[in-house]
């Protein structure tokens, strides 16, 4: 099976049921976004985890496309990049946690944002066009 296919379906499941818990427990984010802060050890291992997800796809898919592909290139570069500000510069990665958290309608906006991105993923993945992942037939 194609690389870009199996990524499709593992990136797009795990986008579509992040941003629905996401969506679904918007009031519990300020209190997970306090314990996270107050957390130096679990900030340290997120930004380690979310680095080493971002340098697997990186080396596995660096496909720079002008298909849906780029979406899993652009996935692994932003895991890369959050990785390294959080192990390097945490206060930005804070603030920026903040920020997305304390707005509602940035908040939603972004939620909104990975799951429309994981109904394309899975879409290609699972052979399913666009169109028919949004109003089954």
């Amino acid at each position: 099976m194609d690389l870009s296919l199996v990524l499709a379906k593992i990136v797009g499941l795990y986008c579509l049921i992040v941003s629905i818990s996401v969506l679904l427990n918007y009031q519990r984010i300020p209190i997970l976004v306090h314990e996270f802060i107050e957390s130096e050890g679990l900030k340290y291992i997120a930004g380690l985890v979310t680095l080493i997800v971002g340098i697997i796809v990186i080396i596995i898919h660096p496909i720079i496309s002008n298909d849906w592909r780029i979406i899993i290139t652009l996935f692994g570069w932003g895991a890369f990049l959050v990785g390294l500000v959080n192990l390097f510069i945490p206060e930005l990665a804070l603030q920026i946690i903040k920020l997305i958290a304390s707005h509602r309608n940035l908040f939603t906006l972004f939620a909104l944002t990975v799951l429309l991105t994981s109904l394309v993923l899975l879409a290609e993945g699972f052979g399913i066009t666009f169109i028919q992942a949004l109003i089954p037939i």
